[in-house]
């Protein structure tokens, strides 16, 4: 059933029986949405689409105000008009049937005169009716559908069930992947439909609808057929469709996503670089993403610092994995202890730290927007490389560059940019080194102790300026001559060969190593 009325379904009703189509023969499937008795010249916001007009034609005497009408009423996109032939109307000219052919849109005439008011109740109980027989068999359609979701196996046979109960074709396309289509024979048609819709912004022979997860869009069906228009009962169909597929879709990787426990195992030894090359190629190969052999790979690391309250992490890792996924990732994701570890495979190959950054702030806003708003996480990303067997080196490095955003939030969550900060942190993980560098500093961070001095933050802005008197002191907001004392009690403490080539890149080093700590999360006295 259609659940709609066109104007070809006037001529069955008694009203209709004498009346006569002058012009838009070509228009009589056009929708009628309602009926409005229209004697005013000027429409206005009276008109809002899809409109069987009813009038006498009181003030469309003249020929160019009657001409001026029918335009208006196109423009507005109304369905019909009805005019009644009698002391106002006897004729419609010729412009205005040529106006109607061009547009078509259809022209009745009464030769008799007619009871507006029956017609109009008439038409208006028939779609009132309509709607409601549509309320109903929607909702049944829906309880059907919901039902469904609970016994299948796997998310086509929905599809199926919407290409069966519309008795059109339909096609699913997830992100990345390729359409699939029910039935599987109407490819060239659904790329021909929707290249139209997407040229005109809409037809009436192709609808889709978006299939969003935990707010994200996951991918879209879409029905098309060409053999008919798509009425608004269809739309509504598709849209509970969605819904439901949504629904199932989010319970399955739910449920998948806590059961993953074979893929962490194996997760686990690639991250450790023990796994044999010959299964984690053959692991690569069975996923449904094609090319994973020859992508760039990289570890991302989620450390998520401890929180009174209790965070379940699942739909936090579905939504994480969605936004890879839209922007060209391929993620493999568990989680240890207090840390999410992603595993992430690209394969579009290009651009690819503007989309790491972008998918890291779209899940930080998610975490700011939605029920983590008090999760604590620090994010870092390992080495990118360019042969999976290597994956163990990207997480070493993610693990190195957690340490020190850690205690840096302010720095970049790559690996890549963090070179001087990576040799600082290899410096802190060997005593013998952190001993010099302490027992070399120490007195001018005892005398700023003691003293509520500026001694270290003097002689770092001092190296970084190349030892310029006049740059350091504006950098620092004193007078020049306050540097010169500074610089002399500098010179007083640690003697003055610290300008010496070797040992001013050697006491740049000491300053950022004793400054950050990346190597513990507690800062460790230094005085």
């Amino acid at each position: 059933m259609s659940y709609s009325l066109t104007v070809q379904d006037l001529f069955d009703k008694n009203h209709f029986q004498k009346a006569e189509i002058l012009a838009g023969h070509d228009g009589v499937l056009n929708t009628i949405k309602w009926v409005h008795i229209l004697e005013s010249k000027e429409i206005g916001t009276f008109i809002k689409g899809n409109e069987l007009i009813l009038t006498t034609g009181i003030q469309l005497i003249q020929e160019k105000t009657l001409f001026e009408f029918v335009e208006q009423l196109i423009k507005k996109e109304a369905a019909a008009l009805c005019i009644e032939f009698g002391e106002h109307i006897q004729y419609v000219p010729n412009n205005v049937i040529e106006l109607a052919n061009l547009h078509n849109f259809p022209i009745l005439v009464f030769k008799v005169i007619v009871p507006f008011i029956e017609i109009t109740q008439e038409i208006h109980s028939m779609l009132i009716n309509q709607q409601y027989e549509m309320i109903k068999r929607l909702e049944n359609y829906s309880q059907e559908i919901n039902k469904l979701t609970l016994k299948i196996t796997h998310y086509e046979h929905i599809l199926m069930r919407l290409n069966k109960y519309l008795n059109i074709n339909v096609a699913y396309i997830i992100n990345g992947q390729q359409p699939m289509f029910i039935p599987n024979e109407k490819p060239h048609i659904y790329k021909h439909l929707k290249e139209q819709y997407e040229i005109k912004g809409s037809t009436k022979h192709f609808a889709k609808c978006e299939v969003n997860i935990l707010e994200e869009s996951y991918g879209e069906v879409c029905i098309f057929t060409e053999n008919r228009t798509i009425n608004e009962f269809e739309l509504l169909v598709l849209d509970r469709t969605v819904t439901a597929l949504s629904q199932y879709l989010l319970r399955s990787l739910y449920i998948e996503e806590k059961q993953n426990i074979h893929s962490r195992l194996l997760l686990e030894s690639w991250l450790d670089g023990t796994v044999e090359d010959s299964v984690i190629t053959s692991f690569l190969q069975e996923q449904s993403f094609h090319n994973l052999l020859n992508c760039s790979y990289f570890v991302l690391i989620d450390h998520i610092k401890n929180s009174k309250k209790q965070y379940d992490l699942n739909y936090y890792k579905l939504y994480s994995r969605n936004i890879f996924e839209n922007k060209g990732f391929v993620l493999f994701l568990f989680e240890e202890k207090q840390r999410l570890i992603y595993v992430i495979a690209d394969i579009y190959g290009y651009d690819i730290k503007h989309r790491i950054i972008d998918c890291i702030e779209k899940i930080r806003n998610f975490r700011k927007n939605n029920n983590y708003i008090n999760l604590n996480v620090t994010t870092a990303v390992g080495q990118i490389i360019n042969d999976y067997k290597l994956i163990h080196q990207s997480y070493e490095t993610a693990q190195d560059t957690l340490l020190i955003r850690n205690n840096a939030l302010q720095l970049s969550y790559f690996y890549e940019d963090l070179y001087l900060h990576q040799l600082v942190l290899q410096m802190q993980k060997n005593k013998a080194i952190m001993d010099l560098a302490k027992n070399y500093l120490k007195p001018l961070y005892e005398h700023d102790a003691k003293n509520n001095g500026n001694l270290i933050a003097t002689l770092q802005v001092y190296l970084q300026c190349n030892c310029l008197k006049k740059e350091t002191a504006e950098k620092l907001f004193i007078v020049r001559q306050t540097l010169y004392h500074r610089l002399s009690k500098i010179e007083n403490l640690i003697g003055s060969d610290y300008m010496l080539p070797p040992k001013r890149l050697a006491v740049e080093l000491m300053l950022l190593a004793t400054q950050y700590n990346f190597q513990f999360t507690d800062s460790e006295n230094l005085s």
